[in-house]
């Protein structure tokens, strides 16, 4: 019943805008050229509905049908004009009329007949290059109305036909055409070409026109160089969901809002308006959006001038400059009641904006500092300036997550973008600086220049996603983020690398939801780490210039990878760069095979040689893996060193497995040699046993004597080594005991990561007791030398090493840690206004902490808070808290709210929940049981797979028994049609994982337990 409302209201709403538009256009052409209409004298057929079936038909002109249009224009005037006084602000409504498909038009469900349906899916789901687009008219009215929430929209693409055809091929995805109004002109000629019919595959999401072929055998209404323009009226879903043009619903000074804006990557402005949806078809848009008097549009250019909307007092339309050439995921729609902020862009030549709600300006300060500092560092660094007169960028509370680099407007989620000093964290304003960053890289790597096509995603992200790094520590060296990427970028990856289920950077996509599953770690922090490997071994300065030669020669179009590399080729001759190779033959290894090498270093003590193997690192090797005929060798930049002084360097090669070197100096048999020097390379390294011991002792006795990045390498590397069996648990083990000297933040974070997957697998064993104990005395000198209370004179990586510090200590228990954490929480409580009491780095923790040896008083309190701060960083950092709870009724609350926006939380919250509440002790068997007994209905309310896969993976990650294994496997056969056939990577890697888990328990369990009773005497705490 409920889709019929809707059909019918997108019916009624075609056949509205199908009026308004054609009148609006028809009086305009007639007024400008009196000729034309009289060579467009054709007639308009209106189906009698009584007689639709063979009965006759009412035929007038053009001429006659413009007085009746007339009237009843009135007519909907005077009934609006009364409405709008009984309720503000008024939209046209879309039930006034139906639309339906005449006899001549009839749109189909298949144009390529039922049997041919899988091949379509399989072969079909790219778009002919007979036709492409050149420029795009798009006018949009957003229906921003409670039971009324859609886009009536008009759009007119001049395109330019390259191979004779009798069709044009575009994209459309949940709109509803009006098929009367379909239009094609051949341009010059003014010749308006018959239309045969309209078809429509839901399945490939194309819209095919096509024309009636002439009488001549052979002869079709297209030609080759010709031009032509295609036009419709349409009305489009305003969704719930971040895809397409979406609404936001968010509470402004205790009024309920809305606000429509756009998303439309990889593939969802064919949802907005029929369109040419693929990235190397780039034209020309200019863009139209009609808005409430009370509200502001905005779209990638600026605007040029405001008319009214004919008959409408109260509704403008905002017309906005011609783009530059983009792609259409690119195109970005704004209307809402923002305010906006100018920034001070120094000698810019280009305006910086930034639009937030009202109530959120004073959290828009920091953005407004770093943004148009970053835009002129690109434009000095690319040595190519910013095309656009302007840069918006846009907040969007409630349902947007990320962000997204649309040329000239970027939109945020509130949470990156927006920092309150007085409230968030230091992790808030490190994202805030990391999105912003990554975003402003974009307007050169993928929108100058885009990815041909999606195979090569990583193209734009990955590039992106390493340069971000260098924006961000020229904006806020304090927050040493280049440094960071270590272990929140390239050490992050290898896990998810090291499954026998990655996959390439580069893979071969065409459907929607293979483009989708895309988006993950491997196109962005892979793709990084290959970058910031391939800078090093090249140089920065043939890095720097090889980029802008790209950037020019491609600018406006498309490119490959090979373009690329090619550009760093030429370069690296120019400043004579020794390779062994062409930088594409070097980089294609890395992109075209998935995992990474370990490379196990062998000394001669004796004879003072040494040989290294490359091999690939797999966490788990199962049988099924001998399928793979793929041979797994790299180009590996090697680099080495005794003392951080002198660097040496060599390769090696994809064909070849081991190599012996002749160093660049000599080492003496009781000196260590460490490989991979900052860890540049993209790799992990294991050595013989007495160098490592060689290692521990250093580390021992001065573990400054090695650079920071290379105790956080070492420690990663040992550790992940040790799991997948290639080294034995006592050799990182004994590496941990030097921690206790240890102040710097790399080398922690990189350890207790690697050990908090001791701990979920450990946590429910009886000798989780054991590693907890060891942990604590770890940590124990550090957590006394930082103390409790955040300092002023803290640098960041300080600040972030003592919430990580304080952090452990309160989850494992640690009375004081534990005491400190309620008494601050319970001050808070007490006086709700103060935010000086619980210093905002450490909100979390102590939320976290409070809650869990609270009761239902402080979780209410959390959630009070989280219902009523204005703050998006502040509501992120409540939500995980709410989580910590280990009152089982409560986490069954939580659960069910997840499905019941009305009294829990909008729906990414929701995502964050579920996956936040696997991760508690108590709360991941609920939460595996929920997901599975809710799946169906999740599938419904979270209607992204990215999204859903997430969850997916988050609910089973820490399962590591036989039982589990089959429960998850039966979960996965019960639910095929969406785990395997459109989330069938994302499956595989969760359940590679929980087999991994269990060949762990099998084999190192017991090892981990008899190394920590023999170096873990219980301590008192």
């Amino acid at each position: 019943m409920e889709e019929e409302k809707k059909a019918e209201r997108r019916d009624a709403a075609a056949a509205t805008v199908a009026v308004v538009f054609t009148f609006v256009r028809d009086c305009r052409r007639a007024a400008a050229t009196p000729g034309r209409r009289r060579q467009r004298l054709e007639t308009i057929d209106v189906n009698d509905e009584a007689m639709s079936d063979g009965g006759p038909r009412l035929t007038v002109t053009k001429c006659r049908a413009l007085a009746v249009i007339l009237f009843f224009v009135g007519c909907v005037m005077a009934v609006g004009l009364s409405v709008y006084f009984l309720a503000r602000p008024h939209y046209p409504t879309a039930n006034s009329c139906s639309t339906a498909p005449s006899k001549r038009q009839p749109l189909s469900q298949s144009f390529l007949g039922a049997g041919a349906l899988s091949q379509l899916v399989q072969n079909v789901t790219r778009l002919p290059r007979t036709v492409l687009p050149r420029h795009y008219d798009v006018r949009l009215l957003p229906i921003l109305e409670k039971g009324n929430f859609t886009v009536l929209g008009r759009v007119s693409i001049d395109v330019q036909c390259l191979q004779s055809t009798d069709r044009i091929v575009l994209h459309s995805s949940d709109i509803k055409v009006d098929l009367k109004s379909v239009q094609v002109i051949e341009r010059g000629a003014n010749k308006t070409l018959s239309i045969e019919r309209i078809d429509y595959e839901t399945v490939a999401e194309f819209l095919v026109i096509r024309l009636n072929v002439g009488q001549q055998q052979g002869k079709v209404n297209l030609t080759k160089g010709s031009n032509y323009t295609v036009s419709m009226n349409f009305v489009a879903n305003l969704t719930e969901t971040s895809a397409g043009f979406f609404r936001s619903v968010y509470m402004e000074d205790g009024v309920e809002r809305y606000m429509a804006v756009s998303q439309m990557e990889p593939t969802d402005a064919r949802r907005v308006f029929p369109c040419f949806d693929e990235p190397n078809m780039k034209a020309i848009f200019t863009v139209t959006l009609g808005r409430h008097r009370d509200m502001m549009a905005l779209s990638n250019m600026p605007l040029i001038n405001t008319t009214q909307i004919d008959g409408m007092d109260d509704f403008y339309w905002d017309h906005f400059a011609p783009s530059l050439l983009m792609s259409t995921y690119l195109v970005a729609f704004a209307v809402a009641n923002f305010t906006k902020i100018e920034a001070d862009v120094a000698h810019g030549k280009w305006k910086f904006n930034i639009y937030v709600r009202t109530s959120a300006i004073s959290q828009a300060q920091y953005a407004k500092v770093i943004g148009p500092k970053t835009q002129a560092f690109y434009e000095d660094y690319f040595q190519v300036p910013f095309p656009l007169p302007k840069q918006d960028l846009m907040a969007i509370p409630s349902a947007f997550v990320g962000a997204m680099e649309n040329w000239g407007l970027l939109t945020f989620g509130e949470s990156v973008l927006l920092y309150d000093e007085d409230v968030s964290s230091l992790d808030d304003r490190q994202t805030v600086v990391e999105l912003v960053t990554h975003e402003l890289a974009h307007q050169w790597f993928g929108n100058l220049v885009t990815m041909d096509w999606w195979t090569e995603l990583w193209l734009k992200e990955g590039f992106t996603s390493y340069v971000e790094c260098l924006g961000a520590d020229f904006v806020d060296p304090s927050l040493e983020r280049l440094q960071q990427f270590v272990t929140s970028g390239l050490q992050a990856v290898m896990r998810l690398d090291a499954l026998e289920s990655s996959h390439p950077i580069s893979v071969l996509v065409n459907h929607p939801d293979e483009i989708g599953e895309l988006f993950d770690d491997i196109s962005y922090k892979k793709g990084a780490a290959i970058t910031r490997m391939l800078a090093s071994f090249i140089g920065d300065k043939s890095f720097r210039d090889g980029l802008t030669n790209y950037l020019r020669i491609h600018q406006y179009g498309n490119a490959v990878q090979d373009d690329l590399w090619n550009a760093f080729d030429k370069q690296a001759k120019v400043d004579q760069v020794f390779l062994p190779t062409k930088v594409e033959t070097i980089m294609d290894a890395w992109t075209a095979k998935m995992g990474f090498p370990v490379i196990t270093v062998q000394r001669d003590y004796k004879n003072r040689n040494i040989s290294v193997t490359q091999k690939r690192f797999l966490i788990r090797k199962s049988n099924s893996s001998t399928a793979d005929t793929t041979v797994y060798l790299w180009w590996v930049p090697l680099t080495y060193t005794t003392d951080f002084q002198t660097i040496g360097s060599t390769w090696l090669a994809d064909n070849q497995t081991s190599k012996n070197l002749t160093l660049e100096f000599e080492v003496e048999d009781n000196q260590w040699i460490i490989f991979n020097v900052d860890e540049t390379g993209y790799y992990r390294v294991n050595y013989d046993a007495h160098n490592w011991k060689l290692i521990g002792q250093q580390l021992m006795t001065n573990h400054t004597a090695i650079s920071v990045i290379n105790r956080a390498q070492i420690m990663n590397d040992a550790l992940n080594l040790a799991r997948a069996g290639l080294l034995d648990y006592e050799t990182p083990l004994n590496l941990t005991e030097y921690l206790e000297r240890e102040e710097e933040f790399l080398p922690w974070e990189s350890t207790l990561t690697a050990l908090s997957y001791l701990n979920s697998m450990m946590q429910r064993t009886p000798g989780y007791g054991l590693l907890k104990n060891y942990v604590m005395k770890i940590l124990m000198p550090l957590y006394n030398s930082l103390g409790f209370v955040h300092k002023s004179t803290d640098s960041h990586l300080t600040g972030k090493l003592r919430r990580k510090v304080v952090e452990r200590c309160c989850f494992m228990g640690h009375k004081d840690c534990v005491t400190k954490a309620i008494e601050s929480y319970s001050q808070w409580m007490a006086d709700p206004g103060n935010t000086t009491i619980v210093p905002s780095v450490l909100k979390g923790v102590v939320a976290c902490t409070a809650i869990r040896h609270g009761g239902e008083l402080e979780w209410n309190f959390a959630f009070k808070r989280f219902r009523q701060s204005n703050v998006a960083s502040e509501k992120a950092t409540l939500l995980s808290s709410l989580t910590c709870t280990q009152e089982s009724w409560i986490l069954a609350r939580l659960l069910e709210m997840c499905l019941n926006p009305a009294v829990g939380f909008r729906t990414q919250d929701a995502l964050d929940v579920i996956k936040t509440l696997a991760e508690n002790p108590i709360g991941r068997f609920m939460t595996f049981n929920f997901v599975r007994d809710k799946w169906t209905e999740m599938t419904k309310i979270f209607n992204s797979i990215h999204s859903l896969a997430h969850v997916f993976e988050s609910v089973t990650k820490s399962f590591n028994t036989d039982m589990e294994l089959k429960e998850l496997s039966d979960f996965v056969g019960k639910n095929k049609e969406l785990l395997v056939n459109a989330m069938t990577r994302s499956t595989q890697q969760s359940i590679d994982r929980v087999r991994s888990n269990v060949s762990w328990m099998r084999l190192n369990y017991r090892q981990v337990v008899n190394w920590l009773q023999q170096n873990n005497p219980a301590t008192s705490q």
